[in-house]
């Protein structure tokens, strides 16, 4: 582990057999953020059109994963984890370190993977990294009428703490309960 809490690996938390294939969660550098925006594209366009309509998606995609706001992202402190199926990136998450938590910025599997237990080894393995920094507490965003991530965050023992409705341009919002697990050193240290 390196001082600032990163790994030059996969993710503390062992990673189960899936298949064929290993799962790892692997930090990104600068040259696999292309990766990133790229699932995003994938997973957006495959999940929120019903939840949020497809102007509010194709306005987020462009706000928040596009490669200059990846990488200001990264600058600014996010760090970005690649998820893995044996070589197929398959979901990745990104948080970043606020004072005594992590915020989950990001966190996306592949749709075609859900209900197998691999959204859950990726929450838990994100976890392990905010807890690694000696961070007690992992938050979250996620929209209100997004019930399959509600429910896999609460089963992850995460608990809604707020609402709250945020305007990001355009006359479009974020309608979203805020989220937040505590205890995690007791859990992962």
């Amino acid at each position: 582990m390196m001082a600032d809490g990163t790994t030059t690996g996969s993710a503390w938390l062992p990673a189960p057999r899936h298949g064929n294939g290993w799962l790892s969660l692997d930090p990104v550098d600068e040259s696999e953020l292309p990766v990133i925006a790229a699932l995003a594209e994938r997973v957006w366009w495959q999940v929120y059109p019903p939840i949020i309509g497809a102007a509010q998606v194709h306005y987020m995609l462009g706000r928040g994963y596009a490669l200059s706001a990846l990488r200001a992202d990264r600058r600014a402190g996010t760090r970005f984890l690649l998820y893995r199926l044996g070589p197929v990136p398959i979901g990745f998450a990104a948080w970043r370190p606020e004072t005594g938590r992590g915020f989950i910025d990001k966190l996306y599997l592949l749709p075609s993977l859900h209900g197998c237990g691999l959204g859950r080894w990726l929450i838990e393995a994100t976890c392990r990294q905010i807890a690694a920094t000696g961070r007690d507490i992992a938050s979250l965003r996620v929209n209100r009428h997004n019930r399959a991530a509600i429910r896999a965050y609460r089963r992850a023992g995460f608990a809604i703490t707020a609402t709250d409705c945020l305007p990001i341009g355009l006359g479009f919002v974020m309608d979203d309960y805020l989220m937040c697990r505590t205890g995690l050193q007791g859990l992962f240290c």
